[in-house]
């Protein structure tokens, strides 16, 4: 399952102007590959928006349970703390492409 998760966090605890908190970005930042490992996600892609203090992650988890359990980590709770999170289970096109079909044959709809 492809869990995307957003991260923002305010101006004012922005890492550029906080040194604790650059230090966290940067250790969480280095840790994220094998923090992953041990839970079995992978990460398929990280994207920062640093004007808009906003980090973007796409994990590829096996499911909802292995991403609690790396969510909870001791490692993840200075990141959690300075930033507030969003999480959203998301499919491909490839995935949800099927389903549309098989929705549409079982579900007619008249115009």
């Amino acid at each position: 399952m492809f869990i995307l998760q957003t991260m923002r966090h305010a101006p004012e605890s922005c890492p550029l102007g906080n040194s604790k908190n650059l230090d966290i970005v940067i250790q969480w930042f280095e840790n994220l590959e094998s923090l992953t490992a041990k839970y079995d996600i992978k990460v398929v892609g990280a994207w920062i928006d640093r004007a808009g203090h906003t980090s973007y992650v796409i994990f590829d988890a096996s499911d909802r349970e292995a991403f609690s359990n790396f969510e909870m980590d001791p490692q993840n709770i200075p990141i959690i703390t300075i930033n507030t999170i969003q999480k959203k289970v998301v499919t491909s096109i490839k995935e949800t492409l099927p389903f549309f079909k098989e929705y549409k044959a079982t579900n007619q709809q008249t115009p």
